[in-house]
């Protein structure tokens, strides 16, 4: 899995809000499409290397992007339409966006999101499958309806935008957690009304869910994450590092990942 972006509300300096680039049993597939996903997967050139989307809730950095997409794979020329899974709250988000931003002049562009993304209900708390990958679902705690994911096969869960919760820990057992550390601590916040976590509950539950590796995402400033990581690892004793853009998780059942190279400064 590559991070393609890891910042909670909009992109950042540090790159484009949420969204990951799994690739598992043949597949690629986008989990999630937050604002500048698109813009990164265009400038990486892997734009058009898609096989599905997944997306865990309605939210705008989560889904912002999806009318970019939709409008690429339709103009200016028309592509296959790609599977959309996602909470059938998602529905509203898309039949709005079209309304809003389909162009009636252009035949490919009246509905792009109709016409280039099948929308795929997920019940949230099933099992789906893409092609041979298999992908569980849990009701997250969060204000709409989002579901966290496990990947079986690849031994990852992803947690989207929750709130710690007893049934987060029993899902996520022995798997390599992407979990979302919104904010450094919790200090001032509701995290049960507003349904996010920070550093904090992130590392509480890696340890409690025994898990091999803890990435750290979605970040409120990511400028913050150092102190975000700092407070985790005090309740996290094993591996724990935080999500940039370019990151490599390579889900090979070892627990580690890959960071981008930097570029060497030029005098």
């Amino acid at each position: 899995m590559e991070v393609i972006g890891c910042s909670a509300g909009s992109p950042q300096g540090s790159g484009a809000a949420s969204g990951y680039l799994l690739q598992a049993a043949g597949l690629t597939i986008l989990i999630d499409c937050g604002p500048g996903v698109v813009s990164a997967l265009a400038a990486s050139g892997r734009l058009d290397d898609l096989d599905a989307v997944i997306i865990s809730h309605e939210h705008f950095d989560h889904s912002g992007d999806l009318m970019a997409l939709a409008y690429h794979r339709a103009f200016p020329v028309r592509r296959r339409p790609l599977p959309l899974y996602a909470p059938k709250s998602l529905t509203r988000t898309l039949r709005l966006f079209d309304e809003l931003f389909g162009i009636p002049s252009l035949e490919d562009l009246r509905t792009p999101l109709r016409t280039q993304l099948n929308f795929v209900e997920v019940e949230i708390g099933s099992s789906f499958s893409i092609g041979d990958l298999r992908i569980d679902t849990l009701a997250a705690s969060h204000p709409v309806p989002t579901m966290s994911m496990r990947f079986p096969q690849v031994g990852l869960v992803y947690t989207a935008d929750t709130a710690l919760t007893p049934e987060l820990i029993r899902f996520s057992q022995g798997s390599i957690l992407l979990a979302e550390a919104t904010y450094v601590t919790a200090h001032g916040r509701d995290f049960s009304a507003h349904g996010h976590m920070s550093g904090i509950e992130a590392g509480r539950l890696a340890l409690e869910a025994e898990s091999p590796l803890l990435v750290l995402t979605h970040f409120a400033d990511p400028r913050e994450s150092a102190d975000t990581l700092a407070y985790s690892a005090e309740h996290f004793s094993g591996l724990v590092t935080r999500a940039t853009p370019g990151m490599i998780l390579p889900l090979d059942g070892r627990a580690r990942v890959e960071h981008p190279a930097q570029p060497s400064r030029v005098e």
